[in-house]
Order: structure tokens, then sequence, then C-alpha cells
């Protein structure tokens, strides 16, 4: 361009241009200087194509309120001369401020963690989280996870009922968080059940985990639960009873092994939604093993009739289980 146009119109000049920050006095000279000539139209295109390769590399994954022009016109700046070189020269250049802004891309999207959602309506379903750790919702659950694990724990939320299977990672440890409770995880089995309004419910298979909440704390190990009452806000830690009524919504499984009557008849009523009673009480204590796998209410207490001596029938509002004791 002449030395005239080249005072007229600077390449500052055309830059704000570009992102409508000149008055309307500016944008006359610009719009009549590129009008002058084909070399004006030729610079008028080059230095619009600059900053449009620029601004679309450095604006992916951000806001258009974040975009900062004072670092678009500098980064503009780093190939200001190439007006003095070769159109092969100035590509090389401008390709390699791309590339730049190109690799910071690739390391935010590699840093970035997304938030997933899963949740369940009327079916149970299961998912693999990336680190290996296996997940079974119950029913009208609702499961708040990250697409990858990043930092110094293995952090998900929970709503409703799940089974966790969780990867043995004691660098990472892992954390589930209830409207209250937190659970935190090495490596186990266990079941969460936040469905009861006054109750959350903590039942471990194996390994161990920590049940905290408002400053309180348990450690529960294979064999006991962890129950947390809203309504009192009191933390109690139990041992379970053999029954796998815990699971039983994922395996369809009872299985009663060394446990009494009476913590077989508990098991009974709430999977089952019946009422079951016993003719004598001494039959409480007594002590069964078996199994039931989505068994029939009228088979299950048939199997521990048998076993135990007793002869059980439908008293229409309720079951009734009658012997005289345990046998010997």
């Amino acid at each position: 361009m002449s030395e005239k146009n080249r005072h007229s119109v600077s390449e500052e000049l055309l830059f704000r241009y570009f992102l409508n920050e000149v008055s309307p006095d500016e944008q006359d000279i610009v719009l009549s200087w590129k009008a002058e000539s084909e070399q004006n139209l030729e610079e008028f295109a080059r230095v619009r194509m600059v900053l449009l390769d620029i601004n679309a590399v450095n604006s992916i994954g951000k806001g258009a309120e974040n975009y900062d022009a004072s670092l678009a016109w500098k980064k503009f700046q780093q190939v200001n001369h190439v007006r003095k070189t070769s159109s092969f020269t100035w590509l090389k250049i401008a390709a390699s401020i791309i590339l730049i802004l190109g690799a910071g891309w690739f390391t935010y999207v590699s840093n970035r963690v997304e938030t997933l959602e899963l949740i369940v309506q009327n079916e149970q379903q299961a998912i693999e989280l990336e680190d290996g750790s296996k997940i079974s919702l119950n029913e009208g659950s609702q499961l708040i996870y990250p697409d990858k694990f990043k930092g110094s724990n293995r952090k998900v939320q929970l709503k409703g009922e799940a089974y966790f299977e969780v990867a043995h990672n004691p660098e990472q440890p892992f954390l589930i968080e209830t409207d209250e409770v937190e659970v935190q995880v090495l490596g186990t089995k266990f079941n969460v059940n936040n469905t009861n309004k006054d109750s959350v419910v903590v039942s471990v298979d194996s390994g161990k985990v920590r049940m905290s909440v408002g400053g309180k704390e348990e450690i529960l190990t294979a064999g006991y639960r962890g129950v947390y009452y809203r309504s009192t806000e009191l933390l109690v830690k139990i041992e379970t009873a053999n029954t796998g009524m815990h699971n039983y919504w994922r395996t369809k499984t009872l299985a009663f092994k060394g446990a009494t009557v009476s913590e077989a008849v508990n098991a009974i009523q709430k999977v089952y939604g019946v009422k079951v009673k016993l003719s004598n009480p001494e039959i409480a204590n007594c002590k069964i093993n078996v199994d039931f796998e989505n068994e029939e209410i009228e088979h299950v207490l048939e199997i521990i009739g048998e076993t135990l001596n007793l002869v059980w029938s439908n008293q229409g509002d309720a079951y009734l289980l009658a012997g005289y004791g345990c046998p010997q």
C-alpha cells in the first residue's frame, strides 16, 4: 500500500474495525481506503483472515463473555511483520500460532472433567465407571458422577439405592455423598439405601467403609450396617442378620445362614410385604440355614416349616408359623 494509506489505515485500526470498536468516522476511513485499490482490498482481507483464525482457535471451549481482545491483539502483533515477507512465510508463521493455540485446546480437553447424570425410572440399571468400579442402581434412583476421576478422590452423588463394587485404589479413596451422609471406601462391596425418609442405611458385604455425618462416624466391615436416623440425627452401627435382605432388590435371593426365625420373619415381611406371626415365642430363636431365590412366599414358608418341624397357614390378614420349639 502507499505511504499515505499506511498512515491513514494502520493494522491496529483494521483490527478495531473487525471488532466493531471504531467510531463512525474511522469506519468511513476504512471503507474508503479499502475501495481505493486492489492492494488495499488484499490487505483488508489478509488482516481479517488472520484475526478470524486467531479468534476461532482461541475461543474454543470458552463463552463469548470470556473473549480477551487485548490477548487477541498481542497474538495478532506476532505476525505484524509479515507484510514484508512472502505469502508462504506468512502462512507458516500464522500456522505456527494456530498450532500453539491448538495445543492449548488439546490440553484443555484432556483435563476437562464432564459431570454426568444417570436417572433410573422403572427398572434397575448397572453402570461401570472409568476406574472399573461397578454400580447397580435400584429403580427410582439417581447417580451423579464424573466421566473421569481427577484429583485426590473419586466422588459420586447418590439419591435412592445402589449397590457398589468399588475398584481398589488406596491413593484415591472413593466417596459417596447422599443428602447428609458421606461414605468413604478404599475397595469393597456394599449397599447404600437412601430411599427411606427417616434413615440412610449402609450394609457392607466385604471390605471396610467409613460412614460419617455431622462430625460423627462409624467404621463398617463385612457383616455390619450403619444406620443414620434423620429425625434424631443418630448414627449407629449394627451387626447384620445373615439374610441377604439388603441386597434382595438386586439378587432376588434371601440367604438365611445361621439366621434366627425372628430375623428370617422380619426379612420375609419386608421383602414380600406381608405379616408373619409365630404361635410360640420359643420358635423365634430357632436357627436356619437355607437360601431362597425369587421364590413365592408360600414356598418359602413351606421350606422353613419342613426344616424346623413347623406348620404354616394363611390367616387372611397374615401368615402363621406354628410349632413347639426348635428341633433337637
